[in-house]
Formats: structure tokens, sequence, C-alpha cells
């Protein structure tokens, strides 16, 4: 039976994590040839089969989750830094030049293909691992994290929506802590009478902080519920 589940999970794993690598593949400029391909299938398989056998193995949610953590803070660490330098290149470019040239030159090449990226393949595969038990705790937290990439992603894109109404609303959206340009941005597309613009952000908004949200949440219950099961599994002991 556990060999049966370990496929099975492996097996609808797989799909979103090819696609992941296809569409990393596609932004760094690798070549669409059957090699290339079947090396990303072959990747695909081993992640796939990681992932399965952390599902099916005897750890704990709790245990799966530290032994990744190293990992899990690297990546985080580097992504951080990433956004960060990026949002800043950003900022001077778009004062510099304009909101075209920031949609040429940094959201078209880099953004777009890590937001399909995030949705397609990470998404995806953040969902099936809170779907098991084991796995709850790291899918949480790692849905968690993505939300905050999700919400940079997010300014990024508001930041050129401010930047084709005008220099104040750039100025006083940075000057509102930095997140207050996604605001401006639904504001300036409503007044300029853009509906659908600001009602897009607002939602995606919404559902960025709600996915974050959910994440911490299903994590915590899942750390609960594991320090009542191995409390419960201590034994007890009983004055004599």
């Amino acid at each position: 039976m556990r060999t049966i589940k370990f496929f099975v999970i492996a097996v609808l794993i797989w799909f979103p994590v090819v696609s992941g690598l296809s569409i990393a593949a596609d932004a760094v400029g690798i070549p669409d040839t059957d090699t290339w391909m079947w090396i990303l299938r072959g990747a695909g398989v081993g992640m796939a089969a990681c992932i399965a056998w952390m599902v099916v193995g005897a750890a704990r949610a709790t245990a799966i989750f530290q032994a990744v953590l190293p990992i899990i803070g690297l990546i985080t660490n580097l992504i951080c830094l990433l956004c960060f330098l990026l949002g800043a290149a950003a900022v001077v470019m778009i004062l510099v030049k304009d909101w075209r040239w920031l949609d040429q030159h940094l959201y078209q090449p880099i953004m777009f293909p890590s937001i399909a990226l995030s949705l397609f393949s990470l998404v995806p595969i953040t969902i099936l691992l809170m779907i098991f038990r084991k796995t709850r705790a790291l899918g949480g937290i790692i849905l968690y994290l993505l939300s905050f990439f999700l919400g940079f992603t997010l300014w990024f894109y508001s930041l050129m929506i401010v930047g084709s109404h005008g220099l104040f609303w750039i100025i006083s959206g940075l000057l509102l802590i930095g997140v207050g340009v996604i605001f401006n941005a639904i504001v300036a597309s409503a007044l300029s009478g853009e509906w659908s613009i600001a009602g897009t952000i607002l939602l995606i908004a919404t559902l960025i902080w709600g996915a974050g949200m959910l994440g911490w949440f299903v994590a915590e219950r899942q750390f609960e519920m594991d320090d009542d099961a191995e409390r419960s599994a201590k034994p007890k002991c009983h004055d004599s």
C-alpha cells in the first residue's frame, strides 16, 4: 500500500515540477531540444521522488520541516536579496526612464517568467504538500513565504501602473512605506476610470494576503497537532 501511495504522489507532483523546470529553462534561454527535455524530465522524477518519499516516510511533519529548514532559509534569504536589488533598480529606472522601459527590460524578461513559475509549478506543489499530513507544515510555510514573493511581483506591477499616471503617484506611494505603491495604483486607476485594473490589483492583493494567512494557519495548526501527538505518546508517570 505504501508503494502504491508513493508512486501516485510522485506522478501527481511530477507534472508541476517539470512544468516549473520548463518555465525556468525558457527564462534562462535553454534550447528546447530533446536532450534538454529528457534532462528536465529526469530532474523532475528525482524531485518528485524526494517529495513522495517525505510523504510516505515515518518522520513527523515537524521533523521534516526542521530537516529542510536550513535550505528554506538559504533560498528565502537569497530571494529577498534579489527582490530588494530588483526593487531598488526598478525605482531608480522608473524615475530615470519610464514605466515602458521597466516593462520591456525588467518585468517581461524577469518578473513574468517568475510569476509563471510560481503559479504553474510552486503553488500546485505547495497545495499537494498541504494535502498530506506529514508535509502539511512544510507546504504551509512555503505558501506563506511564497505569498511575500507574489506580493513583490504585485508591487512591481503596481509601480508600473503608478508610473503611467505621473511622478506624484510614484513618490507618494514610495513614501507610504513602499507598499503605498499598490494602494496608489488602485486609486489612480479608479480615478482614471480604469476599473478593471483597479479591481484586478485589489483582488490579487486580497488573494495573496489570504494565501499567506492560510499557509501560516495550516503550518501552525500542524505543529500543534504534532506536539499533542508527541505528548500523548510519552509514557505517563503514576505516583505509587
